[in-house]
């Protein structure tokens, strides 16, 4: 019941209409780098940003953190590990449809990666082009992704 495809037309209708209820993860690993994905698509075509996506009607937050991490980076979380950091709003002048903006929700989560999970992540999706870990301190980070870290910050106390 959770893989649902939205038609384009109602989909273009819902994201002129309404915000979009998403998840984001925030990857570290053991050197406390996070984990970006290079989009393909708008918003944000060719920055590097957090993995997540769409929540389904009748998905919880936790199970399509799991589910988007499976169809993105070809990994099996355990969802006990999962820390919430936040509730951000992201608003884009554009989208993935030409004249329509993008309000999107999303529920924020922390996964700290093992060195296994580390090892067998890789991009299974065309959302992305590139993976690559970032220092957190980067200054090429995206200024929404930059929000997030400044508050993981203070949560983790690094």
């Amino acid at each position: 019941m959770t893989n649902m495809f939205i038609e384009k037309s109602l989909y273009t209708d819902i994201l002129r209409n309404m915000p979009i209820p998403t998840v984001d993860i925030l990857f570290l690993n053991s050197q406390n780098q996070i984990l970006l994905g290079k989009r393909n698509n708008e918003p944000l075509m060719g920055i590097y940003y957090i993995p997540g996506g769409r929540v389904n009607k009748w998905e919880r937050s936790l199970d399509a953190t799991k589910r988007k991490v499976f169809e993105e980076l070809g990994i099996n979380i355990d969802i006990s590990r999962l820390q919430f950091v936040w509730v951000y709003d992201d608003i884009f002048e554009n989208s993935a449809f030409d004249d329509i903006t993008t309000h999107c929700i999303p529920v924020t989560y922390l996964y700290q990666l093992n060195s296994y999970e580390e090892l067998e992540l890789s991009l299974w999706d065309a959302q992305h082009s590139d993976l690559q870990f970032f220092s957190l301190d980067d200054p090429s980070l995206h200024e929404m992704v930059q929000m997030r870290v400044r508050y993981l910050r203070k949560l983790l106390k690094v």
